[in-house]
Parts: structure tokens; sequence; C-alpha cells
């Protein structure tokens, strides 16, 4: 559906790549998109981003991959001055942030990057996303 919303929006020239972990939902995504030029769906895990990168706008989506686990590395992903999204965070209140009583990594791997100026946005009561941008000169 997120792939469906940015290919209707985007300009011409915009080229749009999804990494589908399920074959299948790869295969249907594929079909979908059979006609869109700008659109290229992969199957895989979310490490072939590196393969079409770099990226003015990656949005990292589906739970727990690439969150934290310090391999996913906005130098390599991100152009300089592009944004990331990481969606499906549980909104924290304390700072450092925690996960299931322990301190949350994968939330700080994006907050405290130090080539990313990033911020946590609260979406609902159970649902935020950080947002973060890399920096020109890094």
């Amino acid at each position: 559906m997120g792939l469906a919303w940015l290919a209707s929006g985007a300009p011409p020239g915009t080229r749009l790549i999804s990494i589908e972990r399920d074959p299948e939902r790869a295969r249907i995504a594929s079909d979908i998109f059979r006609d869109c030029d700008h659109v290229e769906v992969l199957h895989g895990d979310w490490q072939r981003i590196e393969e079409r990168g770099p990226y003015d706008l990656l949005v990292l989506d589906g739970g727990g991959q690439a969150k934290g686990d310090g391999t996913a590395d906005p130098a390599r992903l991100l152009a300089a001055g592009g944004t990331i999204v990481i969606d499906d965070f549980t909104p924290t209140t304390t700072w450092p942030p925690r996960f299931n009583g322990a301190p949350d990594h994968a939330r700080l791997h994006w907050l405290e990057h130090p080539e990313l100026r990033a911020a946590e946005l609260r979406l609902a009561t159970d649902l935020s996303v950080i947002v973060g941008t890399r920096l020109p000169d890094s």
C-alpha cells in the first residue's frame, strides 16, 4: 500500500525500489507494478537496499529489520542531505529510551548516529517513527 501511495505521487524521474522478504509478496508486487518503469520490486532481505543506494529518501518498514543492529549505516544508504524514516517503534518517555526493560539500542542507533540529525515522532499512543536527515558534510 505504501509503495502504491509513493508511486502515485512521485514526480517524473523518481525511481522507487521496494525490497520484499516474502517471495509471494514480491511476485504480487512485481505484477502490480509491471507497467511502471520507475518502480522496481526486489525479493530478498533488507540488506539488498545497499545495491541501489544512496537514496534521497529511504523508508525502513517491517518490524525489526534494519532497525538498529549496527549494519544499516546512513553513510552508505543516504545521499548527503537524504532523509530516512524508520517506523513501527513503540513510543517511549524515558531517556535513554528503554524497550522490554533494557536500553533500546535500535532506537539509539538512529537517534545518536553521528551522521544524522534525528528525532522520534509520536504518531499514536502506541506508534512512533524516527525521522532523520544525513548531515550534508558527512
